[in-house]
């Protein structure tokens, strides 16, 4: 199961989401117990998490409206 998650979270990471999120993954992996393809895939599945709230939500709101 964690193999799938980095590689959902890593996938998530395109275009200048990727050019952002690689250079900061070294550093903070550097600092922590998590490998710099984990701390991407964390990075990505925020982002992921972020972008389906943002489409979600205007959703619900349309639903109880």
């Amino acid at each position: 199961m964690k193999d799938e998650l980095v590689d959902v979270g890593r996938s998530a990471l395109t275009g200048w989401r990727g050019a952002v999120a690689r250079p900061l993954a070294k550093p903070i992996a550097e600092r922590t117990r998590f490998s710099e393809e984990q701390v991407e895939a964390i990075i990505g599945l925020a982002l992921l998490g972020y972008a389906i709230y943002r489409l979600v939500r205007p959703v619900v709101r349309a639903v109880r409206a």
